[in-house]
């Protein structure tokens, strides 16, 4: 098996959907040698700001000294992306070695996707010396399969209603299958929440025996959008209670930290002619800070757009919300089974009194886009569309990319 061929193996599974249970999680660690027992985890739930705020901490802890893994999903740029250390993304030769020595098992057990990812990242993680992981969850978090990683700190980022079908249909319901991936005695790190998630955290937090923690958000952000700041204040707060370090030391690793992180796709702009903003809003709460962020930059909008979302996700509402803010737009198509018809995309944006075209192919789209804009381009959506999209205009040599980003890019 080469590299290519485990990756075509590994996509190959996602046909197999979603499974409740965390039996086959638990049998795939064990044929591992339980490696989740080599190092300490901190996990990452919520609707909004996971990925950024497991990126922010692990930076932290990355700063303080520690070997730092992290396990991050949806991918961007690349599927390597989803398990690294310090900052390096798994290599092609671990993956490959992982997939011939469990595959038996893997099959035998009908593992999906992701806990196939799950625990080669912990069983790579262990081979690597990690110290501690920051472990981003999937969907949920009573049944995710991150949850065997037996966390000793929950941050929990908030909630909106999505996944009805399987979380629940109220964010208190959400919110509940979210923080039940909490260890019993172990620290939960949550701002406070409207009136009945509040209560939800609250319950759990007494059943379980919980450590509730307030964060102080900080002054800056490693990345832009107010938003940040609170996802940093979660990420300090997770850092100080879980290596029960002085305030101080943290707060300098968290500085250096704000020097040294690099997340692409989060209101990422890059320079070109002209420049692309990209942003991986593809719910109604990131699609309001991106709005927010645009109007703060001071850029005359409506400003032209490249969109695309999943099906499953509210489009309709969020085309609503970027009324007046961009246009004209460009839909297309992400490459995954739950894409949404970027003609019946831009059909929408008609209705809404928005001018749009559609282009399946995002290369075409984003090539499209690039025409009708002079001072700035947006491409925002799901992120099987803003990964694609950055890929193929560094490609094209439409964008620069931060040197921090070269080395593993550049080997894509």
């Amino acid at each position: 098996m080469n590299y290519t061929e485990a990756e075509r193996y590994l996509f190959g599974r996602r046909r197999m959907g979603m499974k409740y249970g965390l039996e086959r999680v638990r049998a795939l660690l064990s044929a591992a040698g339980d490696p989740q027992r080599s190092f300490r985890t901190i996990h990452i739930v919520g609707t909004n700001g996971k990925g950024t705020t497991t990126a922010i901490l692990s930076e932290i802890l990355l700063q303080m000294g520690f070997r730092t893994g992290r396990i991050t999903s949806p991918h961007l740029l690349h599927y390597r992306e989803r398990t690294s250390v310090d900052n390096k993304w798994i290599t092609e030769e671990a993956v490959v070695e992982f997939l011939e020595e469990f595959e038996g098992q893997i099959e035998e057990l009908e593992a999906t996707f992701f806990e196939i990812t799950t625990v080669m990242s912990a069983w790579y993680f262990r081979r690597l010396g990690v110290d501690v992981a920051a472990a981003e969850a999937g969907l949920g978090g009573r049944l995710d399969a991150t949850r065997l990683l037996e966390g000793e700190c929950t941050i929990f980022t908030g909630v909106e209603l999505e996944h009805r079908r399987i979380l629940g249909s109220t964010e208190a319901l959400i919110a509940a299958e979210k923080v039940a991936i909490s260890s019993e005695g172990t620290f939960l790190i949550a701002y406070p929440q409207k009136s009945d998630v509040e209560e939800v955290i609250s319950r759990t937090a007494h059943m379980a025996s919980l450590k509730r923690v307030v964060p102080d958000p900080p002054d800056r952000a490693p990345l832009p959008g107010e938003h940040q700041i609170r996802n940093a204040g979660l990420a300090i707060s997770a850092a100080l209670h879980f290596s029960g370090r002085p305030e101080d030391e943290v707060m300098k690793a968290y500085s250096r930290a704000c020097s040294s992180l690099r997340w692409a796709g989060r209101l990422d702009l890059r320079k070109g002619s002209p420049p692309i903003l990209f942003d991986v809003a593809h719910n109604p709460g990131s699609i309001s800070c991106l709005v927010r962020q645009l109007r703060e930059m001071g850029v005359n909008l409506p400003v032209p757009a490249v969109v695309g979302f999943l099906e499953d996700k509210p489009w309709r509402e969020m085309v609503q919300q970027l009324r007046g803010v961009l246009e004209p737009v460009v839909t297309t198509m992400p490459l995954n089974e739950r894409s949404l018809s970027a003609e019946i995309l831009a059909d929408e944006f008609i209705a809404s009194g928005t001018k749009a075209y559609w282009r399946d192919d995002i290369g075409e789209a984003v090539e499209f886009g690039r025409e009708l804009a002079s001072e700035l381009l947006v491409v925002t959506g799901s992120f099987f569309i803003v990964g694609d999209a950055m890929l193929r205009s560094w490609r094209d040599g439409w964008i620069e990319l931060p040197e921090s980003d070269s080395e593993q890019v550049q080997a894509l």
